[in-house]
């Protein structure tokens, strides 16, 4: 029962561990946006 127990306190600190890493940086993703075109921003013209 105690490896069972420390493998699922294993899992939980995985998990946590790796959803304050997601949630620390929400907008680190849009940094790195691309230049939209003169052709696409130009199209009402």
């Amino acid at each position: 029962m105690n490896i069972l127990e420390s493998v699922l306190n294993l899992i939980t600190k995985l998990f946590s561990v790796l959803g304050a890493t997601v949630g620390a940086l929400p907008c680190g993703g849009y940094f790195d946006e691309p230049e939209i075109p003169a052709e696409i921003t130009e199209l009402h013209k």
